[in-house]
This record gives C-alpha cells, sequence and structure tokens, in this order.
C-alpha cells in the first residue's frame, strides 16, 4: 500500500469516529434535558388513572347514592299517627266550662272532665265511671244529685223524663220540663234552668220558644243553640 492510500484510510476512519462521537453526544445531552423537567408537565398520565394537578375533577363524578325513597304506604302511616290524631268528646251537666274537646286518643272520662275545667260542687261524680275509656263523638253528662233522683241512666248518660216533659221528637218542652230536664240541654247549667222555671211561673207558659230570649243570661247565641232542642206545647 502507498503512503497516499494510507492517509485516506486513516483520514475516513477518523471522519467515522468524529460521527458517532457527535451522536453520543447529542444523545447524552436529550436524556439530561429530560431528566431535568417535572413530571407533570410532560402531559402523561399517572398510573391508575388519577388526574394529575390543573385536570378537571368534576366530570364524571357519580354522587354517593342515598337509599331509595321511603315507600308511599310508610309515608301515609307516618302521616296518619302525627300530633293530630285525637277524640272529640261534648262534655255537659255540671261541669265548670261544658263544651265540645279534642282529646288525645286513649283518653279516660276524667281527662274529659278536667278539660271541661273541673266538675262543680253540685255534681254527683259516683254515677259516672270516671275510668272509662273516651269514645269519639260521644257525650258525657256529668249529673247533679237532683237529676241522680229523678232518674240518671249511667249506661246511656241521660236522665229519665216524664213523658209529659218532651214534646215531638223527644224535644223538651219549655212550659213542663223541671230544672234537671232543663239542665240536660248543652250550655245550660242549674243555675240557668231554676231561672227558666222561675220565669215560666212568674209570667205564665211560654207562648213560642224565643220568649227564652226574656230569660236572664239567655242571649241570642244561646237561644241559637237551644231552638232546635225545645218545643212550647
Amino acid at each position: 500500500m502507498s503512503l497516499r492510500a494510507l492517509v485516506l484510510v486513516l483520514a475516513m476512519a477518523g471522519a467515522v469516529v468524529a460521527v458517532l462521537w457527535m451522536q453520543q453526544t447529542a444523545i447524552s445531552s436529550a436524556s439530561e434535558q429530560l431528566a431535568s423537567q417535572d413530571p407533570a408537565k410532560l402531559g402523561v398520565p399517572p398510573v391508575g388513572g388519577f388526574p394529575s394537578d390543573g385536570m378537571d375533577t368534576t366530570q364524571g363524578t357519580v354522587p354517593a347514592a342515598t337509599g331509595p325513597p321511603a315507600p308511599a304506604s310508610a309515608q301515609s302511616a307516618s302521616a296518619q299517627s302525627g300530633p293530630g290524631a285525637g277524640v272529640v268528646v261534648h262534655v255537659a251537666g255540671a261541669v265548670k266550662q261544658p263544651g265540645v274537646f279534642t282529646l288525645p286518643a286513649g283518653s279516660r272520662v276524667v281527662a274529659a272532665l278536667e278539660a271541661a275545667g273541673g266538675a262543680l260542687p253540685t255534681a254527683q261524680l259516683s254515677a259516672l265511671n270516671l275510668a272509662a275509656l273516651v269514645q269519639d263523638s260521644s257525650r258525657i253528662l256529668v249529673p247533679t244529685q237532683e237529676q241522680v233522683n229523678a232518674g240518671y241512666d249511667e249506661a246511656s248518660g241521660s236522665v229519665a223524663v216524664d213523658p209529659g216533659a218532651t214534646g215531638p221528637g223527644g224535644l223538651v218542652n219549655l212550659n213542663t220540663a223541671t230544672a234537671a230536664q232543663l239542665d240536660v240541654l248543652p250550655g245550660v247549667g242549674l243555675v240557668l234552668a231554676d231561672r227558666i222555671v222561675s220565669w215560666r211561673k212568674d209570667h205564665g207558659a211560654f207562648k213560642s220558644v224565643d220568649e227564652l230570649d226574656a230569660v236572664p243570661g239567655i242571649g241570642a247565641k244561646m237561644l241559637a243553640t237551644l231552638r232546635p232542642l225545645v218545643v212550647v206545647q
């Protein structure tokens, strides 16, 4: 081999070495740049599928289950067992405040008397079963001793009256009824019943139901209450 050919071979070998060295240097530089960058900026989601910082986490979110709604029958039963349930009872006779009262279901007669302000001193409580359960739409008549003597019926809560004291349909005859028989009318106590009897004695027989307005203590409201319950014969 001539000297010229040897020089040419060495020159080509040096060029190949130089090219390889430049490629290696470029690869190393690129690797160092990648290693120095923040992995979060590479845009590659981490393993497991969890969103990286800056990504919207609201999309695809499933709200927690709150359980199935209560059946309609259960809601209806709850409404029926609310505080509005009770019994309505009419308390009349020898009590301080006769009237219509709403009591809790399961109440006793003694509770009905307390709702009416308590019994009057003239009340004959031994004629009542104070421990009896109050029935809805019932009437409790608290009798006096005079009413008991006149024939008070504990089972029905009424006073047995002379047939001559009542008119058609069981209406109370204002001209023949006694004070005890008038006392069973709603809102009429013994005092007012005595006044009716006294007025009848002083002025003669009632000519019409409207004449009750002339009795002291009976006003237009009381007259309207008594009009369908009494009769003049």
